[in-house]
């Protein structure tokens, strides 16, 4: 073999042994972002049993390095039906958010709601084959789902013994005298609401004309049941200023209006 031939041939294989130490050097690890970077903060929702709403989330990175495909995953007790998908990129001198849009479902009103949460998943950093890590982020979230009830024959009548008549969404009498109302409720939901849960409010909205009144519901609804059909007075003052006044009758679960519908009320001279 000539010098010249050797010379040659140590050349190609020095070239060689670069050439694949280089490709085995390009890929290049990088740390995905904290979550504890990652900030993630939404309103109390509050929904009716198996109704589908949509939801506004607004995430924070306050790491110098951007996320992408930042979406929904996971939203307990919630089914999640929809979910926006946004990148945010790494803060420079502030921390940069964007909103992420979700669409959710109910499940039943007698869900445990203790462990309530949503979670977001992104992608950030790099692994040992080149491809972004997955991450994600939980918060604890209030959930209130409320039984789908909703009042019915809802109306002013003549007096007490006329409360299977038909009745009226506006009506006219002397100072002094009784407004009698009735009305009944039906649960459109799944669910069997139980007694004493659901409280009836008659909210006067001119207090010199009448005070406000209430009733609880006192029998529980399995799916499609009614209760039965009640009867209240709300007595107008003997000094009530003449004119007109809304009355918003609400069947409240606790603090939630589950439903809510307005009478007008009458005073004449």
């Amino acid at each position: 073999m000539t010098e010249l031939v050797r010379k040659t041939i140590i050349a190609i294989t020095v070239l060689a042994m670069v050439l694949v130490s280089g490709c085995t050097d390009t890929t290049q690890t990088a740390d995905p972002v904290s979550p504890d970077n990652v900030f993630v903060s939404t309103s109390p929702v509050i929904i009716k049993e198996f109704q589908e709403q949509d939801l506004s989330l607004s995430v924070t990175n306050n790491d110098t390095q951007s996320i992408e495909s930042v979406t929904v995953s996971d939203f307990i007790p919630l089914t999640i039906t929809g979910t926006g998908s946004i990148n945010i990129a790494g803060k420079e001198t502030t921390a940069q958010s964007s909103i992420l849009n979700a669409k959710v479902t109910a499940p039943a009103f007698d869900t445990d709601f203790n462990d309530s949460a949503v979670t977001v998943s992104y992608l950030s950093g790099m692994d040992e084959e080149g491809l972004q890590i997955t991450k994600t982020k939980s918060v604890p979230v209030d959930v209130t789902v409320l039984p789908d009830m909703q009042l019915q024959y809802l109306g002013f009548v003549k007096d007490m013994d006329s409360l299977r008549t038909t009745t009226a969404e506006n009506w006219e009498l002397k100072k002094g005298e009784n407004a009698t109302i009735s009305f009944s409720v039906k649960n459109h939901g799944q669910s069997t609401v139980p007694a004493g849960v659901l409280t009836v409010v008659f909210d006067v909205d001119n207090e010199l004309i009448a005070e406000e009144a209430s009733m609880e519901i006192n029998e529980s609804m399995a799916r499609s049941g009614t209760s039965y059909t009640k009867g209240i007075q709300i007595p107008v003052k003997e000094d009530a200023p003449n004119g007109e006044t809304d009355v918003y009758v609400k069947l409240m679960y606790g603090d939630y209006i589950v439903d809510e519908q307005t009478l007008i009320l009458t005073v004449k001279l």
